[in-house]
């Protein structure tokens, strides 16, 4: 675990702490990538904005990111 830089003592309250650690970290990433998926879906609502638009804006964060 390279983020968590607590120790504990007791094995038990070490691994509690690391699962714990990594439940809240998945869930941050989860419901920001969620928070994301939804202001760019709402982005075509926008007037001025587009599909050239929205492409560039894909272009320029990475096509990676996007399930087309």
């Amino acid at each position: 675990m390279s983020g968590n830089k607590l120790r504990f003592k007791n094995p038990a309250f070490q691994r509690a702490f690391e699962e714990g650690y990594r439940m809240g970290l998945n869930h941050g990433i989860n419901k920001s990538t969620s928070f994301f998926q939804y202001k760019f879906k709402r982005l075509l609502e926008v007037d001025g904005i587009g599909p050239r638009t929205l492409e560039k804006i894909k272009m320029s964060l990475g096509k990676e990111y996007f399930d087309d």
